[in-house]
């Protein structure tokens, strides 16, 4: 069975538990590794989510595959949460960050460069605002933004 309707299948089969428990399904991968088929669950939810979470999570979905059975097959089931680099990308992981200190890297330059570290201040379709230490903003437009994710000092 093709990748992309194994997906949709196992999507539309778990929507309804993960949105009652309040989880956004950050990505959903199916494919071939070492040892095999594995289906891949990437979870988060406001205020992040713990290991034990994702285990009782995996219980949970375990149990509606072996019920509706679509995938022909062995596979491995994995549910993890987007850890602590995760990449930004969708309006809600920017969203979701706003007032945290967040990496950049443009495509080209914006304002005359291509990395900005700064507190994130807004969120739109089309552009952020961040904001710097020193206390000067750059808007950067979305389709500039090559990667983008939480920045830690350790």
């Amino acid at each position: 069975m093709e990748e992309k309707v194994i997906l949709d299948k196992v999507s539309s089969l778990t929507a309804p538990l993960l949105s009652g428990a309040g989880i956004e399904l950050v990505d959903l991968t199916y494919r071939r590794e070492t040892g095999g088929m594995i289906l891949r669950f990437t979870v988060d939810k406001a205020g992040g989510i713990t290991v034990g979470e994702c285990g009782a999570l995996n219980r949970k979905i375990a149990d509606i595959l072996d019920e509706a059975d679509p995938i022909d097959g062995p596979y491995v089931l994995e549910v993890q949460s987007p850890g602590l680099d995760r990449k930004l990308v969708k309006t809600s992981d920017f969203e979701r960050t706003i007032g945290k200190d967040i990496f950049v890297v443009t495509y080209g330059p914006v304002e005359n460069k291509r990395e900005f570290t700064g507190k994130l201040k807004w969120v739109g379709e089309e552009s952020i605002k961040l904001e710097f230490p020193t206390g000067g903003e750059v808007t950067i437009p979305r389709n500039m933004i090559a990667k983008a994710k939480l920045h830690f000092e350790f």
